[in-house]
């Protein structure tokens, strides 16, 4: 037996760590028994869950799991299974827990022996932005704006550079702009210098804009940049705990004049679902993201601001919340 040490949210602000028992001796046919290297903290996610935010989607209330940026070892496989063997590191969405089992139809990738844990498990976070990209059919030379420089702004930044747009974004936090600008943005605007980014793009407008904002205010900003038929990748969730916005977010000056393509973006299937017509899927995603870690053309240390013992974990939401010093996310280590 294998004792598992698992993160709860058992309510807002209460988070304890339970300890569960693995059987590690009757694993069943297609499973494998994970140890935890390095888990990354999802902040938009894992934070709105802490100080209790409205729920996205039905059954996500308390007691709940979070986290789901996971690099494991495997140390036990079932029988049937034959992609991975014991001493592979895995990337999975299993969440903040020392050991667990899954089956190996839901590992995501094997990790390339080249790739530390801690930027292997930042994959993830780079694939939200990857599927925003991908989505909104961007060419080389596009102009694309990414609202907001979290860590998903500032992925999205990292690829949509990677395929060859300007790309330019919207903050207000020194720390953020930065890093952005070492993956590859050609400028970053304040909020309250957007006609100079307006004056920048000219008439066209934007081409592409990925919006990981809550805010109404920023929608309206989403709207008024994005030029005609131009595509609007929605990786926040506007409105979010707020009340009714005073004007329509759906004004037809912008939505209906400007012919716009508005998606929600970031979640897509593991593999190819023809129904969705998407080019890509999750996995396919994440083995090129891995790539270019290996590679050297993404660097995931960018977006670590500081890597944490698993048990610290309420620490590192504190840290996210205050914002002390800008944090991007941070990262939880499981073994020594």
């Amino acid at each position: 037996m294998i004792k598992s040490t698992v993160c709860y949210l058992t309510n807002p602000y209460q988070l304890i760590f339970k300890n569960e028992i693995i059987d590690d001796e009757n694993i069943e046919s297609g499973f494998i028994l994970c140890e935890t290297l390095v888990s990354i903290i999802s902040p938009g996610t894992e934070i709105a869950a802490y100080v209790g935010a409205q729920p996205l989607r039905p059954g996500n209330a308390y007691p709940r799991l979070v986290g789901y940026c996971n690099v494991a070892r495997v140390i036990k496989v079932g029988p049937n299974v034959s992609s991975v063997s014991v001493g592979d590191r895995v990337l999975t969405g299993a969440c903040h827990c020392s050991h667990f089992l899954i089956l190996e139809s839901n590992i995501l990738a094997t990790v390339p022996d080249k790739v530390e844990s801690r930027y292997a498990a930042c994959a993830y976070l780079f694939q939200i932005g990857y599927d925003a990209v991908i989505r909104s059919g961007l060419k080389q030379g596009s102009s694309v704006v990414v609202l907001g420089l979290g860590v998903l702004g500032l992925g999205s930044v990292a690829m949509s550079s990677r395929l060859g747009a300007n790309v330019y974004g919207i903050s207000d936090y020194l720390i953020p702009t930065e890093i952005a600008k070492k993956f590859g943005a050609n400028e970053i605007f304040n909020r309250k210098k957007i006609e100079d980014l307006r004056v920048l793009l000219g008439n066209r407008l934007a081409d592409v804009v990925i919006s990981t904002s809550n805010s109404w205010s920023d929608w309206d900003l989403a709207l008024q940049i994005a030029g005609k038929g131009s595509f609007i990748g929605v990786i926040g969730f506007p409105g979010r705990d707020l009340s009714s916005p005073k004007n329509n977010p759906l004004d037809s000056q912008y939505f209906y004049d400007k012919q716009l393509k508005i998606q929600a973006v970031g979640h897509v299937v593991d593999e190819d679902d023809k129904s969705l017509s998407l080019k890509y899927n999750m996995k396919d995603n994440l083995s090129f993201i891995l790539s270019e870690i290996e590679r050297g053309y993404l660097n995931p240390e960018l977006l670590i601001s500081n890597m944490f013992s698993w048990s610290k974990l309420e620490n590192a939401y504190k840290n996210l919340i205050k914002r002390v010093d800008s944090p991007i996310t941070f990262g939880l280590e499981w073994k020594n």
